[in-house]
């Protein structure tokens, strides 16, 4: 790790992600929070995420296909300028009319997913084309780390924030984290070496199918790498819920929540510093069994434990479940996936990450008009219980000290 922190590259790119992450970070706990709370608000905030993760798995194979086929730095600095543009735009209305209106609170958080879904796919390509391969596991770690501390960062300012200032004054500060992004990340230097030999798919959903088929050759590597995605679902669907169980559960202030995001984000921190060292040591098929039954302490936890203590060491659980499990995945992918298809074959899993999310966010949302959050939780349980069993009949598929393809 310390040799990556040396590259300039790296730090230029740690000090763009930890802005931009902080920025839409704060975005997406603000939002939901000022949502949740007016008239009919859970409800609200199911469907417009429900409808989020709709027209995002929609856009996922041409966005999978665009990035196999334009340069990747071009794309993180497209979804850098799609921040910017949507936060401001809608922070000097807000400014303008003087009131928040429930469209503005929804068009807000559905730029903020759409950042995350432009950022992370192009990111990580970008990174396994300009680092060399034997420092993927750490660069996994260090990314994890980042992105926790823009975390934890985001969730100590959210609570502060939320009570205290202007939703306008919130988004024009994230706003410009967006614009420094952007401005960093475009002195990067960059060749797009994936395009020297492209063969250019027919249309998106032609690259869908040449991604599927690379998966389907490797069976059982597909099927650890599906289950061992499932926590990073949760986490999302959970994104819903936190909230309506602070509110309506732990009936708790916003303090409390965005107390919640630091913890979870301690764990995640931990995560990113520990795991990578030991999934290098130990295998990642070991370690993911480890992190994935931490999930599952952690949701089980929420469920029979509603307490704002217990809500704290079930977010550190998470966060540090969570982590762990993408971390060692994360590795994994970059390891045996070439850089040639790895959009393609990424937003095949991006497009399974959007449909069971849709899945259960909608199930999640019929369940909290029809008895609470507790209820959604105990589904999300149930899924973990499959997906954990999955990972763990498929983890010889991930030979340690396997070489990666070239």
């Amino acid at each position: 790790m310390k040799d990556l922190l040396r590259d300039q590259r790296v730090q230029r790119l740690l000090v763009a992600n930890i802005t931009g992450s902080i920025g839409s970070g704060v975005t997406i706990i603000a939002v939901p929070w000022l949502l949740v709370h007016r008239a009919g608000g859970d409800q609200i905030y199911g469907y417009v995420t429900l409808g989020t993760t709709l027209v995002l798995f929609l856009f996922m194979p041409y966005y999978g296909a665009w990035l196999d086929s334009h340069s990747r730095k071009t794309m993180l600095l497209a979804g850098e300028l799609f921040g910017f543009t949507g936060t401001i735009t809608m922070a000097a209305w807000a400014f303008a009319t003087g009131r928040v209106e429930t469209w503005q609170l929804i068009t807000s958080y559905f730029c903020g997913m759409l950042y995350y879904t432009l950022h992370y796919p192009a990111k990580y390509a970008f990174l396994q084309q300009i680092i060399d391969r034997k420092h993927y596991q750490a660069l996994t770690g260090l990314m994890e780390v980042q992105g926790q501390a823009a975390s934890m960062l985001a969730g100590g300012l959210a609570g502060f924030l939320i009570d205290r200032i202007p939703l306008w004054v919130i988004l024009a500060i994230d706003a410009s984290t967006y614009l420094f992004s952007f401005l960093v990340q475009s002195t990067l230097p960059y060749e797009a070496t994936h395009l020297r030999h492209a063969t250019p798919s027919r249309n998106a959903w032609h690259a869908m199918a040449e991604g599927w088929r690379w998966l389907r050759d490797r069976a059982q590597l597909s099927a650890f790498l599906a289950c061992t995605l499932v926590p990073f679902v949760l986490v999302m669907v959970s994104n819903y819920l936190f909230p309506v169980y602070v509110a309506d559960e732990l009936h708790a202030n916003a303090s409390v929540f965005g107390n919640g995001e630091i913890v979870f984000a301690v764990g995640a921190l931990t995560a990113g510093v520990f795991i990578p060292r030991l999934a290098s040591e130990r295998g990642a098929g070991e370690i993911i069994g480890y992190t994935m039954a931490a999930c599952l302490a952690a949701i089980g936890l929420l469920v029979v434990w509603r307490t704002p203590g217990a809500y704290y060491v079930a977010l550190a659980l998470f966060g540090l479940g969570n982590a762990g499990s993408r971390v060692t995945r994360n590795a994994v992918v970059l390891h045996v996936v070439p850089n040639a298809v790895m959009g393609r074959v990424g937003m095949f899993f991006n497009a399974a990450d959007r449909l069971l999310r849709t899945i259960l966010t909608s199930a999640c949302t019929w369940l909290v008009g029809h008895g609470g959050a507790v209820n959604g939780y105990v589904l999300l349980w149930t899924v973990l219980v499959a997906a954990f069993a999955g990972a763990l009949a498929t983890r010889a598929a991930v030979r340690p000290g396997a070489p990666a393809p070239a």
